[in-house]
């Protein structure tokens, strides 16, 4: 595409090539320099903690905890940056709280873009916490000290409860720690301690995989100097590859929108582009790219040579280009020169003439399909 061999092009192109770099690798190189943030809002203001109708498994679950003799007692919403490598901020969309009548037990319902979590919560005297999630995701890193957090399956409320309490028993008794009547406030500190205490042992893990496989890997071989002198194709290689690591992004992330229905627009986003680039990037079309190319340059190639053996490595399948332009008077005459010195190559040294009809029956026959 002579487009892109424009100057202004391919400036632009760096540009925005530069831009999604630093868009992309910063909370990286953040995350790994420990520059994370995080902070939490609480609001001791029990109506937050009511369901807000868009969530039907929240309210339902919100009465059953209702009916046990649990009561309103607050919300968090917690906020960070650089908490992963794929993200320069985030906001959660905040934790309901619950509260038992003697503060001993605190019940949290979450959601991070799969199923409602709930969450059991019981503070110590002596400073700590543990949580029993239910259905929960498991943590690579462990808090340590007096906080322990345990990821079990999806339970109804009154098994949860009989798990939480007995995981506080066997806790406590292990490390002598004695159950706290604790207020909304003092869980709520409790649940950031432990958050902050995890976030030095926090790993790239598969959030990192990413950024490095889907970006930092094709830019890194598109600026490789095997690269250099091609143009617009260096910074339009990280263009796509950009791209491509927005839309993976957009799709894993948590939110709002349905995980099927992110995944579904994933797999159209890049299967669809995939296919049409495939389909542009077979030898004929490549060769036929390439003819046009030396068409439209101001001054034939200075190592012609180097073309021909180009073409030919791009096998039988190119002879259908280079058969075209042999009569084709729109054709530059090194042009045409090229293609027949190719053709000539390709058919093992042996020149059939200089006519588009000397060489099409040989070309019908090579590119036929293989049965």
């Amino acid at each position: 595409m002579e487009i892109l061999e424009t100057p202004l092009v391919q400036i632009l192109l760096w540009l925005v090539a530069a831009a999604a770099t630093i868009w992309i690798l910063v909370p990286g190189v953040m995350f790994l320099r420990r520059k994370s943030r995080y902070w939490v809002e609480v609001s001791d203001n029990p109506a937050d903690a009511e369901p807000d109708g868009r969530d039907r498994k929240h309210a339902e679950r919100f009465k059953q905890f209702v009916a046990l003799g649990f009561r309103p007692a607050g919300k968090t919403v917690e906020h960070g940056r650089f908490m992963i490598p794929m993200q320069w901020s985030w906001k959660s969309s905040g934790e309901r709280y619950l509260a038992s009548a003697d503060g001993k037990t605190f019940v949290s319902f979450h959601r991070t873009g799969g199923p409602l979590r709930t969450a059991t919560l019981t503070a110590f005297n002596e400073g700590g916490l543990i949580i029993t999630v239910s259905p929960g995701e498991k943590v690579a890193a462990e808090a340590g000290g007096n906080y322990k957090r345990e990821a079990v399956g999806e339970v109804e409320p009154e098994e949860l409860l009989k798990m939480h309490a007995r995981r506080v028993e066997e806790f406590a008794r292990a490390r002598n720690l004695t159950v706290k009547a604790a207020t909304f406030r003092d869980v709520a500190a409790e649940d950031e301690k432990h958050s902050r205490l995890l976030l030095p042992k926090m790993k790239l893990g598969q959030y990192g995989s990413i950024v490095i496989a889907m970006f930092l890997m094709p830019a890194v071989m598109a600026v490789l100097p095997a690269a250099r002198g091609r143009g617009a194709i260096a910074p339009l290689i990280i263009c796509v590859a950009a791209a491509v690591y927005a839309l993976v992004r957009w799709s894993i992330l948590p939110s709002r929108i349905p995980m099927a229905v992110r995944m579904a627009v994933m797999a159209v986003g890049i299967l669809v582009p995939a296919t049409l680039f495939i389909r542009s990037t077979t030898p004929e079309r490549s060769v036929a790219r390439h003819l046009d190319r030396l068409d439209a340059r101001p001054t034939p190639p200075k190592e012609p040579a180097r073309t021909v053996d180009w073409i030919v490595s791009q096998g039988r399948w190119s002879c259908t280009p280079l058969v075209q332009r042999l009569e084709n008077a729109a054709s530059k005459p090194t042009t045409r020169q090229i293609a027949h010195d190719a053709l000539v190559k390709l058919h093992g040294g042996t020149d059939l003439g200089e006519t588009r009809a000397a060489w099409q029956a040989w070309c019908t026959e090579v590119t036929k399909p293989e049965r």
